[in-house]
């Protein structure tokens, strides 16, 4: 039964078909989407129902947001599914989702560094940087976050975000950065091969946030390129610091409100109370 599932799973046409590469394999960029697939497979074989009912629901996660990422579709259908067949209550669920979505490791300390990769499409990345320039750019830091360099930039003014040929430019009035986040094809005397464009476009995107003795003590959001060099990092709002970095004598979670946004909207994540076992800022 479980390899007939799995036909049907990998021969469904239409907006709810897999992506699939040159080859035909199906294309999963992350570990947690292929498990989703794998899972909603097992799960419909265990309930003895047909992959039909599934299917049906996938359409209508598909429908209720097209933006949304493929499998991102898959997993709420998944849930809806589940908790309709009594297999999990919405609290089991979404403490598994809180376990799946991310992975700990390691870059000062022993897995001290939690990931949740978001989508990397045009439209998504668009969404996020638009988000934090153009309405949070007075409550975050941004530059770049490698070992031994640390640029921890505020903008004086509220940026202005225009896209061209592939790349964000956000202008800050007396400075400006550009960020490849889409199709890139040079100047039309100058055309930039497709090689060249790949390695410049951001090809991963991350929520972070570090843990340090126990508990989360910063929060981030981070780009990459196809090379795998670092474009971006935002630093988020911290409960532990005020807007111009100076210690709070109690954490203020209402600072969290942006990473809980951008977990909710790009991960459909409840809130986790693990943000919020810190007592104090401590430096890395």
């Amino acid at each position: 039964m479980l390899a007939d599932l799995r036909t049907q799973a990998e021969t469904m046409a239409g907006p709810e078909a897999l992506p699939r590469a040159d080859d035909g394999e199906p294309v999963f960029e992350e570990p947690w989407q292929g498990r989703a697939v794998a899972v909603a497979i097992e799960t419909v074989a265990r309930l003895g129902v047909s992959w039909e009912e599934f299917r049906t629901r996938l359409i209508a996660a598909i429908d209720d947001d097209p933006r949304r990422h493929y499998y991102e579709s898959w997993l709420i259908a998944l849930e809806g599914f589940v908790a309709d067949h009594e297999l999990a209550g919405r609290d089991q669920v979404d403490a598994e989702r809180l376990v799946a979505a991310g992975y700990r490791t390691t870059e000062q300390e022993h897995d001290d560094l939690e990931v949740f990769p978001i989508a990397v499409d045009e439209v998504t990345m668009l969404d996020v940087l638009t988000e934090l320039f153009e309405r949070q750019w007075r409550s975050i830091q941004f530059g770049t976050l490698i070992q031994g360099s640390a640029f921890e930039i505020r903008a004086s003014r509220q940026p202005r975000l225009s896209m061209l040929d592939g790349y964000l430019t956000v202008d800050c009035g007396d400075s400006h950065f550009h960020l490849c986040i889409g199709e890139h094809h040079g100047d039309p005397g100058h055309p930039v091969g497709p090689e060249l464009a790949r390695r410049r476009r951001c090809a991963h995107a991350e929520l972070q946030r570090r843990w340090i003795r126990g508990a989360p003590r910063s929060w981030m959001f981070r780009m990459f390129n196809g090379d795998g060099d670092q474009q971006l990092t935002v630093l988020l709002p911290n409960p532990f610091l005020s807007d111009d970095n100076r210690p709070l004598p109690e954490p203020v979670w209402s600072r969290l409100e942006l990473w809980d946004q951008l977990r909710q909207r790009h991960l459909s994540l409840p809130s986790d109370p693990a943000d919020r076992l810190g007592t104090e800022f401590i430096h890395g």
